[in-house]
C-alpha cells in the first residue's frame, strides 16, 4: 500500500495573500513568495520557528538591470545624435571608416 502526502500552496506578495498584482497601477510585484506546507506533518518532522529572510535578486533579467541598460541605451543613441550634429559627420567616418563608395565588387 502507497502512502501520499497531500500540499496547500499558497500565493502571497509582500505581506498581501492571495494577491498577485498590484490591481491600481496593473504591475507584477518583484517579490513573488510562494509557500508550500505539508495538510499534515509526519511524525517526527517540526517547523522551523523563523523562516529565512532572502533579498530579491538584483543580477539577471530583473525590473533594475533592464531599466539600467535601457536609460544607458538612450543616453547613448542621444549622445549619438549630437556627436554626429556637431561634427556633420558620421560615427564611421569620424573613426576613419569610408562610407558610401560602396563594397568595390559591384557588377
Amino acid at each position: 500500500m502507497a502512502t501520499s502526502l497531500c500540499f496547500k500552496a499558497s500565493l502571497s506578495t509582500a505581506g498581501r495573500p492571495g494577491t498577485i498584482a498590484n490591481r491600481s497601477t496593473n504591475r507584477v510585484p518583484r517579490a513573488l513568495v510562494v509557500r508550500t506546507q505539508a495538510v499534515k506533518l509526519p511524525t517526527g518532522v517540526t517547523v522551523p520557528p523563523k523562516q529565512p529572510e532572502v533579498p530579491p535578486p538584483r543580477t539577471g533579467f530583473v525590473d533594475f538591470a533592464e531599466r539600467l541598460n535601457s536609460r544607458a541605451a538612450m543616453i547613448g543613441f542621444f549622445a549619438l545624435l549630437a556627436v554626429e550634429g556637431i561634427f556633420g559627420k558620421g560615427l564611421l567616418e569620424l573613426i576613419g571608416v569610408t562610407t558610401g563608395n560602396g563594397l568595390g565588387f559591384e557588377l
